[in-house]
């Protein structure tokens, strides 16, 4: 069972961390905690041995469906605890979802054990400034996922907003189940000043949503201020004086991302994010605007945003984009894993230096084929074959051919740059380790060209 004390993570685990991060290009993590709910109590009632058998299980589902495919990084385990990374919010809920479902089908074949209960939080913020992962950064995101997870009864995930709302649109799109999302209220967490909005996804197969048992809410009541502000500006609209009222913008419920307006400033907010709205004062004068969220060099959150005269109240309805991406790894194994291919399309949105949207689509080809070198048997010989088009234009293709020894450790990786442009660039990576290869083509941002 997680300790009410904040987690201390050695230099070893961020060490760790900082390599995933790196590896996966970003300066935002989805970090997840998972416990198994009554572990003490079952040790007492069953005995130790029966205890560490039943962690065993928990550690063989849980491990597996967190790094199976390179997805996430498990950082370390603490008793009957997990804590683990993922670059990509989707995933840490889709992975969250595979848990829960492993979990059940183990309790189902397994009736003369223990129930097993799992309970998952997760958190995502950005741990990393400058390109160099912060202690403190990575500290408070960790201890703000450890917190939510301890609301969770066995069986339950809980998010915190930056992973609900990054989450829910990609997984609509991409997922088979039948995913409900509840907001469960704002919640007063131990060790933290600011209540923080409790989320839950559930499989509606499986279960329905249900609100913390042992959790404090806090009351969602209308600031007097605000709703003495409202009646003011309504009273100036009945009297015709529009025109000459002063504009004011508030946003309400937003979260802790940095948010860039108008791809030129950041927005400045006072007030208590605890509370329900935050005024502006970075100017937002009347007329569209754009507000974006720089989660990764291939995400993004976007919103479009129309001021008026008078109160504006801006709720966070941000979209996520994705850039295109296509990735495909061969384990080779002669006469039954000899290639892997693969074709994907996309569909996204780019915005100029004037905030003019650009409706883009590509499409991604990948293949590789592996064979052992035919004049030297214990060297693998990779051809690894990409293309890229974009709006109907081609970016590029190619086929590199990658040689690696077969029994030997020599990881070898490669990053071409392909094209770039004001707003994206396009890129290539390849990676090869004994009988192993993995290729990737994907676009990029350009802000983190200067990474390359």
């Amino acid at each position: 069972m997680m300790n009410s004390t904040p987690l201390d993570l050695t230099h070893q685990d961020l060490s760790s961390i900082e390599q995933y991060r790196m590896q996966r290009q970003t300066s935002v993590l989805v970090i997840l905690f998972t416990d198994i709910k009554g572990f003490t109590e079952i040790a007492e009632r069953r005995g130790d041995g029966h205890a560490v058998e039943l962690l065993r299980y928990h550690d063989e589902i849980v491990v597996r469906a967190i790094e199976e495919g390179g997805a996430g990084l498990v950082v370390k385990h603490i008793g009957d605890s997990v804590m683990a990374v993922f670059a990509e919010p989707s995933t840490a809920v889709e992975r969250a979802l595979r848990i829960q479902e492993e979990t059940a089908a183990f309790n189902d074949s397994h009736p003369d054990m223990e129930t097993l209960g799992i309970r998952i939080g997760l958190h995502m913020g950005q741990v990393a400034v400058e390109n160099q992962t912060r202690l403190d950064l990575v500290g408070r995101h960790v201890n703000r996922a450890s917190r939510v997870e301890t609301l969770a009864d066995a069986g339950q995930i809980y998010l915190t907003y930056p992973v609900f709302d990054s989450a829910r649109g990609w997984l609509r799109a991409q997922s088979g189940r039948d995913l409900g999302w509840k907001l469960h209220g704002r919640y007063i967490l131990k060790g933290l000043e600011e209540a923080v909005e409790i989320y839950e996804v559930v499989d509606k197969r499986r279960r329905a949503p249900v609100p913390p048992i042992n959790g404090r809410r806090k009351s969602r009541l209308l600031p007097v201020w605000l709703a003495l502000g409202v009646f003011l500006v309504g009273a100036a609209l009945v009297y015709g004086i529009m025109r000459y009222q002063r504009t004011e913008v508030y946003f309400a419920n937003w979260g802790p991302e940095l948010t860039i307006v108008d791809q030129k400033q950041p927005l400045a907010l006072i007030g208590v994010r605890s509370q329900e709205s935050q005024l502006a004062v970075t100017p937002l004068p009347v007329g569209r605007h754009l507000l974006h969220q720089d989660i990764s060099a291939r995400m993004r959150n976007y919103m479009e945003v129309e001021i008026k005269r008078g109160l504006n109240v801006i709720a966070p309805e941000m979209t996520t984009v994705y850039m295109p991406s296509l990735k495909r790894r061969l384990d080779f194994h002669a006469g039954r894993r000899e290639q892997v291919e693969a074709t994907q399309t996309f569909t996204y949105p780019l915005y100029d230096k004037a905030n003019q949207r650009i409706d883009s689509n590509a499409e991604l080809s990948v293949s590789i084929k592996g064979a052992p070198d035919k004049d030297n048997p214990d060297l693998m010989v990779f051809l690894c074959s990409w293309k890229a088009v974009e709006n109907g234009s081609l970016v590029g293709a190619d086929t590199i051919e990658l040689k690696s020894p077969a029994n030997t450790d020599k990881r070898q990786e490669r990053k071409i740059v392909i094209r770039e442009d004001a707003m994206h660039y396009w890129y290539v990576s390849t990676y090869t380790n004994r009988r192993s290869a993995e290729l990737e083509v994907s676009a990029a941002y350009i802000e983190y060209k200067k990474a390359e």
